[in-house]
């Protein structure tokens, strides 16, 4: 069996179980395989097959991670969804808001709450959403929001 038909042969191979598991590492090795199967063909010695090889599969690596580290970077602003869009948000008190227990209402739907400020909010009262902790909102009065804006 020709040589440069091994190196083709564990190319596929690699290549098959690059599909099946995850990660891009086996897809490296597979592109340095076929590149070896090249110069095989091209009848160069065997270590100048290892070396094309070793040298493809190296370069796709660093590539790679290049790329994905781009594509992927966590560096980004973080993306508010779902409960973190509170934050900031105006509230309405439903009843006395203290640093135990209370509940208000944000953009249309009831939330247990707590005073950020450890004072006593009385209900009825407009409040602005400092923080979440766990499932409650953290809320303080409009002054208290507009203190820390101004500390950030």
């Amino acid at each position: 069996m020709p040589v440069w038909l091994i190196w083709l042969l564990a190319g596929l191979v690699l290549a098959i179980l690059e599909i099946l598991t995850p990660g891009f590492v086996l897809a490296c090795f597979s592109f340095g395989c076929f590149v070896a199967a090249i110069v095989a063909a091209l009848d160069f010695s065997f270590s100048w097959q290892l070396s094309f090889f070793a040298g493809t599969t190296l370069v796709l690596f660093i590539s790679a991670r290049q790329l994905f580290g781009k594509l992927f970077d966590r560096k980004k602003a973080p993306v508010f969804t779902n409960v973190d869009r509170l934050i900031g948000q105006t509230a309405v008190t439903l009843e006395e808001v203290d640093d135990q227990r209370g509940q208000v209402k944000v953009e249309g739907e009831a939330w247990s709450a707590r005073s950020g400020s450890g004072e006593k909010l009385p209900a009825g009262i407009k409040v602005r959403v400092l923080r979440m902790d766990g499932n409650k909102l953290i809320v303080g009065p409009e002054e208290l929001y507009r203190l820390n804006i101004a500390r950030n």
